[in-house]
């Protein structure tokens, strides 16, 4: 994997790409004109060639297409490219209203638009099946603890994670960790230690240790500590090496300017999608009973309440008798016509009137309601961390998980955009947004399913990569 993080194959991949840009274009005059490209369209060529290079680039970069760490199977790769190349043609179609220099036939826009597809799909997939096939599966050793969260993250393992890792074996630790770590000492044929979150600190220092050793990658989930030391700058008093922890927030120049943003987007947004909320208004009331809007108590900044809108999606008083609680999936409070603009975002439209109001901002953690805060921060000591900046209408954890992950992984998604704040971070957030509005899966409730049947679940997947605990070869 380490020859996948380097900056110098994102550079290489980069140029390739721009390339690939002019190559295609060319290739679709050729292709329009029989092999002969006219001087006029070839001098149209000329004028919007610097733009091609410099589009791509971008646009690939907020589709975060040059992340080559991730383990991300083709499918999705396929998915972001479709959607960032469609973007990138809106981009050049605006860049030839506004230059009106040059012609842009609609022929040479769409076999573009395959022909560029095509070839940095094929990079990709090239790149994937080096990484994949050509290093081979790694040997994954995985050592969890009795902890549900730990059983969930084998699921994960043994279901998503087969493309790259082989599992060959579960220690699951034992009341004498002495003892596995002794029968770890002893294994050798692994290239992947994974740790599960309920391993004790020392322990966890010790397994790692022995990994370094034997030179194999570890895998963690990292713990809400770990991920506040992000970014931790050293110092050094005296002979002392000591890490500067600073709270995850904004300066002036960062505020002011992401508040400049707001205004700015969820003004056109709202300009834009003005039809799309006439439409709302008059079809939710005339296809259930109750209003329109839904006015929601949420919590701000600084722990301060404020009022959010959204357009109804469910039935009217759908709280009265249940109380405060999370929509499942196939929810019966769900109307029919709530459950079209939950999968497709519709319902959270209003909220561009919040974001204008200065409650909200587009990128941050999504606000919550004070129950469930109360609830999770019993759970999360950390949960309150999410409120030291405003809420947004999407952030980190909505375009990295779904709505069924768990509040501790989405924290952790919070928590990691909050220390690695930056513009260009709230621009690559929003742009990937277009993923999830178009992705139905990442927006379905809640599972009702109980534990018990995902432990027998969990318990088939390890009698098929035949699991064993360590300390019984001992």
């Amino acid at each position: 994997m380490k020859l996948f993080r380097l900056g110098w194959l994102k550079l290489a991949v980069l140029l390739l790409d721009a390339v690939f840009a002019y190559g295609s274009y060319l290739l679709a005059y050729k292709w329009k004109f029989s092999g002969h490209i006219p001087a006029g369209e070839w001098r149209s060529f000329l004028h919007y060639a610097p733009w091609l290079g410099l589009l791509t680039a971008i646009t690939y970069y907020f589709f975060n297409l040059y992340d080559f760490a991730g383990r991300r199977k083709p499918s999705v790769m396929l998915y972001n490219l479709v959607l960032a190349h469609a973007v990138f043609v809106a981009e050049l179609i605006v860049v030839n209203y506004w230059l009106k220099t040059f012609s842009l036939p609609r022929t040479v826009v769409a076999s573009g638009f395959l022909f560029q597809l095509l070839l940095t799909f094929g990079l990709r997939l090239l790149l994937f099946y080096v990484q994949v096939k050509g290093g081979g599966r790694k040997k994954a050793l995985v050592v969890v603890s009795g902890q549900p969260s730990d059983w969930l993250m084998l699921e994960k393992l043994l279901v998503k994670g087969e493309p790259w890792l082989e599992i060959r074996q579960v220690l699951i630790l034992s009341a004498d960790s002495e003892d596995d770590i002794a029968a770890l000492a002893s294994w050798q044929e692994i290239d992947v230690l994974m740790l599960g979150q309920g391993i004790p600190d020392r322990t966890r220092t010790d397994l790692i240790r022995l990994a370094g050793e034997r030179r194999a990658e570890v895998l963690l989930i990292p713990g809400f500590y770990e991920l506040y030391l992000t970014r931790a700058e050293p110092q050094q008093i005296d002979d002392l090496l000591v890490y500067s922890i600073m709270p995850p927030h904004p300066t002036l120049p960062e505020r002011l300017l992401k508040r400049a943003l707001d205004v700015v987007l969820s003004t056109m947004l709202l300009v834009a999608t003005s039809p799309l909320t006439l439409a709302a208004l008059i079809l939710i009331p005339t296809t259930s009973k109750g209003r329109a809007f839904y006015v929601q108590e949420r919590i701000g900044l600084g722990g301060k309440p404020f009022k959010l809108l959204k357009f109804r999606s469910m039935i009217e008083n759908a709280e009265e008798a249940t109380g405060p609680v999370l929509a499942g999936d196939g929810d019966l409070r769900i109307t029919a016509l709530g459950r079209f603009m939950r999968a497709t975002r519709l319902d959270e439209l209003p909220q561009l009137i919040n974001v204008l109001l200065g409650d909200m901002s587009l990128v941050g953690p999504r606000p919550e309601r004070a129950f469930f805060i109360d609830r999770f921060k019993e759970e999360l000591p950390y949960y309150s961390y999410r409120l030291m900046v405003k809420p947004g209408l999407t952030g980190l954890a909505q375009v990295m998980a779904g709505y069924t992950t768990s509040p501790s992984d989405k924290l952790r998604y919070d928590l990691m955009y909050m220390k690695n704040y930056s513009i260009l971070l709230d621009l690559r957030i929003l742009m990937q947004t277009l993923l999830v509005v178009l992705n139905r899966e990442q927006s379905r409730g809640v599972h009702a399913s109980s534990n018990p049947a995902a432990h027998q679940r969990i318990e088939h997947l390890m009698r098929t990569v035949q699991t064993e605990a360590l300390a019984g070869q001992k």
